[in-house]
């Protein structure tokens, strides 16, 4: 699952593998927390300060060098879902998408994603979703790819929701949207701390819908949270379920320059990313 958070300058955007959030407010302040399950990945490495050519980034990573979530110096964080309800395979070999993230992390404009992603080996990747949070211009974006085509949309700079799971994805969104909206309900729903309570939520049960995961043949294996401001970029990352107590490993980034908001204008609306690799359109719901 996948979340992202936010309200005016003084409340973080949170982004973690199961909710999302973004409020209009928002001028180059925001969170964003992710939390790995699954039944047989190893622990990753805790996050760590990459040096690139021209930038800098925050990433953990999986044991094979991938990665599911990363921050960069301009501020845009990027996270990735499996996206389970496309059940279909690549044909041949297979590659891991942690390798979609990693080849992203120093791009800091749509354009330069766009360009990167068309030039990854997508057709040997199983089916992903990418959430990119530029908040120079002010945009959240998602990129699907399905085997058969790679498309984006734009949302507009409003709370968001995405969800993730390999029990039964459709319930999962149908029951963890519910906790999320009741959660915002609250008042005080918009703190980076009512962010990580939600991300420890059990309800309405503990078990494969709850927003921390429990279930006998799999396990939350991770929890990482990015927050980003006009001066630094930070990432906590814990191993283990949400709920649980682990040492935490926090990593920094300056950023060189203020968030600006340079793009005042775009729709919401999807469309293909790599015409060429199209056969079937297939709708995103």
């Amino acid at each position: 699952s996948l979340s992202l958070f936010g309200g005016p300058i003084n409340w973080p955007l949170g982004f973690a593998a199961c909710f999302a959030g973004i409020r209009p407010a928002d001028l180059g302040l925001y969170s964003l927390g992710v939390f790995s399950v699954t039944p047989y990945r190893f622990a990753a490495l805790p996050p760590d300060v990459v040096e690139l050519e021209r930038h800098r980034a925050i990433f953990p990573r999986e044991p094979t060098g991938g990665t599911w979530i990363s921050a960069n110096d301009a501020g845009v964080c990027f996270a990735l879902l499996n996206w389970h309800r496309i059940e279909d395979k690549p044909k041949n070999d297979t590659l891991s998408r942690g390798l979609v993230v990693k080849a992203l992390v120093a791009k800091f404009t749509a354009n330069g994603i766009a360009t990167a992603l068309n030039k990854l080996p997508v057709r040997k990747l199983r089916p992903f979703r990418l959430i990119a949070i530029l908040p120079r211009e002010r945009r959240v974006i998602e990129w699907r790819w399905n085997l058969q085509r790679l498309a984006i949309r734009n949302y507009e700079w409003q709370r968001q929701h995405w969800f993730s799971s390999g029990f039964d994805e459709r319930r999962a969104e149908v029951e963890r949207q519910r906790v999320c909206n009741a959660a915002m309900v609250q008042q005080s729903a918009t703190s980076l701390m009512s962010l990580r309570q939600l991300h420890r939520s059990h309800s309405p049960k503990q078990g494969p819908f709850s927003i921390c995961m429990h279930r006998s043949d799999a396990a939350t294996v991770s929890y990482t949270e990015v927050t980003v401001s006009n001066q630094r970029a930070t990432m906590r990352y814990k191993s283990g379920p949400s709920c649980s107590n682990g040492a935490k490993v926090t990593r920094t980034i300056s950023l060189p320059g203020a968030l600006l908001y340079v793009n005042p204008s775009f729709t919401s609306r999807s469309r293909d990313v790599a015409p060429e690799i199209q056969k079937a359109r297939r709708p995103f719901d």
